[in-house]
């Protein structure tokens, strides 16, 4: 079986890295011999070494600024068609099209041949052309601000043979759209499948025993740096260490900063660390360079207790046997807040870092059955095969 596979994978963020190797363990297991294609930004990214997978050039520009004045590449006038034709064939030499992980279906940039959902309507309509099933994969569906954007999110989900969708919330804005509500399913994140054997220790920097994580959300974060933000998270960060007097580890887990320096963690991290008192500093570790997925478990599994504002930071440490505090400042915290039963586990903006009293008989329970959960997966995938 082979997979094209269109998503969130070219921007560095080890959240989508890990949901697409949740994928990659649950098809395995049914279907040791199964392949990707992954249609990227960047194909020349570490993902596919990482995973050993087929890369292929998607139709978006490298960069923000080459796109400016144009649609989709391939559709300009005076560009080349091999692009385009390099992505019909390797829809017409796959089994299906898997759109995921996460949130991609927002009318951010929309237009005609721009955005998102202009892009993902795009490729549902190719496979339409080529009789190929479409299977939304391990999603969170938010309604669309436009009434151009209602009317993609319409056609995609109209078009697509399965969705899958990470929480209840999902599936309610799903069945605003369609009539065919029997193809809508809740499963749980396709992250959960990790475990400890997915961690890499080498090359990681000695930290000491008992330390702890935080992992702040670089675009969450207001671009002007008027204070108030960083102010905040430095004010957690010492109050951490005199509450503790544990050493605090600076995590990155999108590192991404084609566009916008925001969008790299490292680039917040270093704000907040730069602005923590010299005598506070000396606690602090900041891990400068890029990490892969493998080797962010592994730092993870060393770590006492993470404080993360990313919800695939909470659900990569606990895969990893360690607490985690999530805190919940928008939507995609919020629905986890909402989904995952672990009241203790959850924060607001507001709140200090306390590390909870954490039931780990209780939290292994909850992530067998959510592991367990995760074969809905292949028999949603075997039901659109067969069909």
């Amino acid at each position: 079986m082979k997979i094209l596979v269109a998503g969130g994978y070219d921007t560095q963020n080890l959240g989508d890295y890990a949901s697409f190797l949740g994928l990659q363990k649950v098809l395995k297991q049914e279907w040791p011999d199964v392949n990707f294609c992954v249609l990227s930004r960047h194909p020349e990214d570490p993902f596919s070494r990482q995973f050993d997978v087929e890369m292929l050039l998607n139709l978006d520009h490298s960069c923000k600024a080459e796109s400016v004045g144009r649609i989709f590449n391939g559709f300009n006038e005076g560009d080349s068609g091999e692009r385009v034709h390099a992505i019909r064939r390797a829809m017409e030499d796959s089994d299906c099209l898997v759109l995921g992980n996460g949130r991609l279906f927002i009318d951010i940039s929309l237009g005609f041949m721009r955005g998102p959902l202009s892009y993902f309507a795009l490729l549902v309509a190719l496979a339409r052309f080529l009789d190929k099933p479409v299977i939304l994969s391990s999603v969170t569906l938010v309604r669309p601000q436009t009434g151009i954007g209602e009317e993609l999110l319409h056609f995609i989900l109209s078009n697509s043979q399965k969705i899958l969708v990470r929480e209840e919330e999902s599936a309610i804005v799903a069945r605003e759209y369609i009539t065919r509500h029997d193809k809508i399913e809740v499963l749980p994140d396709l992250a959960f499948a990790l475990s400890c054997d997915d961690a890499d220790f080498l090359g990681l920097p000695e930290i000491s025993l008992g330390a702890l994580g935080v992992n702040f959300r670089g675009v969450s974060f207001d671009k002007s740096f008027e204070g108030k933000q960083i102010d905040d998270a430095v004010n957690h960060v010492v109050d951490l260490i005199d509450r503790t007097g544990k050493d605090i580890v600076f995590c990155s887990q999108c590192t991404y900063d084609i566009d916008n320096k925001m969008t790299d963690d490292r680039y917040v991290n270093n704000l907040i660390y730069s602005s923590i008192p010299e005598g506070y500093r000396r606690k602090c570790y900041l891990l400068k360079e890029r990490l892969t997925l493998a080797q962010t478990l592994g730092l993870y599994s060393n770590l006492d207790h993470v404080f993360t504002f990313r919800r695939h930071g909470f659900i990569l440490a606990l895969t990893q046997g360690t607490s985690a505090s999530l805190i919940c400042d928008e939507v995609n915290t919020n629905v986890v807040r909402e989904s995952i039963p672990l009241r203790s586990c959850y924060l607001n903006p507001c709140d200090p870092f306390v590390i909870p009293e954490t039931d780990f008989s209780y939290v292994d329970s909850l992530l067998t059955d959510l592991r367990r959960d995760l074969s809905g997966y292949i028999q949603s995938f075997r039901g659109v095969m067969i069909s």
